[in-house]
């Protein structure tokens, strides 16, 4: 009895990861608008990019949304975002779909101009933060910069604005966004400065601990170059950052993340 049992579900294991495969999955993320957004069509610019990439790889989903704080301890299997804000030890597979950077802002009204030329041209000044997204506050502290936390991004600009902060870093793109929304009359006042170096990748994670999420993730990963290369995604870039206005350098540093994830998975 018992060998038939173990031969049976021998039979069966094929069908059943098959059937997990195609049953629609679900992500968690958290709104950061216009990459991520239940109110924004596709949900968004990291939305439109899963979208196409889904589409190409056959796998129905759904997006839920859930507060940073949680997003950030979250141990669910399918995650999209950025990876190095996920403190959970879960094992996954990252596939980088896209590209985000970060930006200093300041209300120019109060600082007509701003130097951000390493800490020390810093000293003395308010730096506005998403609650729990700075791991070592103690680097800023110990050279002079005070450290305050808000919750959400137009927080920051109010407190911009009141004078409350110095200056803050968001998402470059999510700052952007956040002004013309909170402040449509004033974008001429908010002025950014792009972080050297500060690009991340946009991304898919899959806990790849059972066969379905590395059959998943294996899927993702087999069109990824084409889903890229496409007219389709092209046109996502263009829509987010204005015709002609996509960096040179965009793809070779997206598929320097893939490379370096390959390669991370390779030697785990």
């Amino acid at each position: 009895m018992r060998a038939a049992l173990t031969l049976l579900v021998f039979l069966l294991a094929p069908i059943l990861v098959a059937r997990a495969e195609t049953q629609p999955i679900v992500f968690q993320s958290t709104e950061t608008p216009p990459f991520w957004s239940a109110s924004l069509s596709n949900n968004g610019v990291g939305g439109s990019m899963l979208r196409l990439m889904s589409e190409a790889a056959g796998i129905p989903y759904s997006i839920d949304y859930l507060p940073v704080k949680r997003f950030r301890t979250s141990e669910a299997s399918f995650i999209v975002g950025d990876p190095d804000i996920i403190t959970s030890k879960t094992q996954r597979t990252v596939i980088p779909i896209g590209l985000f950077r970060l930006a200093f802002f300041y209300y120019k009204p109060h600082h007509p101009i701003m130097n951000f030329q390493g800490m020390r041209a810093l000293r003395g000044n308010t730096m506005g933060v998403l609650r729990g997204t700075l791991e070592d506050k103690q680097i800023f502290l110990r050279n002079g910069i005070t450290i305050e936390e808000s919750d959400s991004n137009e927080s920051l600009l109010r407190k911009l604005k009141r004078e409350r902060l110095d200056f803050c870093i968001m998402v470059a793109g999510a700052g952007r966004h956040a002004i013309k929304k909170e402040f449509p009359n004033e974008t001429e006042n908010f002025a950014e400065y792009i972080v050297p170096d500060s690009q991340r990748p946009i991304a898919i994670m899959i806990d790849t601990s059972q066969a379905h999420g590395k059959a998943l993730a294996k899927r993702y990963r087999n069109v990824l170059a084409a889903t890229v290369h496409s007219r389709a995604y092209y046109e996502i870039l263009e829509k987010h950052y204005g015709k002609n206005n996509v960096r040179d350098t965009y793809f070779t540093e997206l598929f320097s993340f893939v490379k370096s994830y390959d390669d991370a998975l390779i030697s785990q």
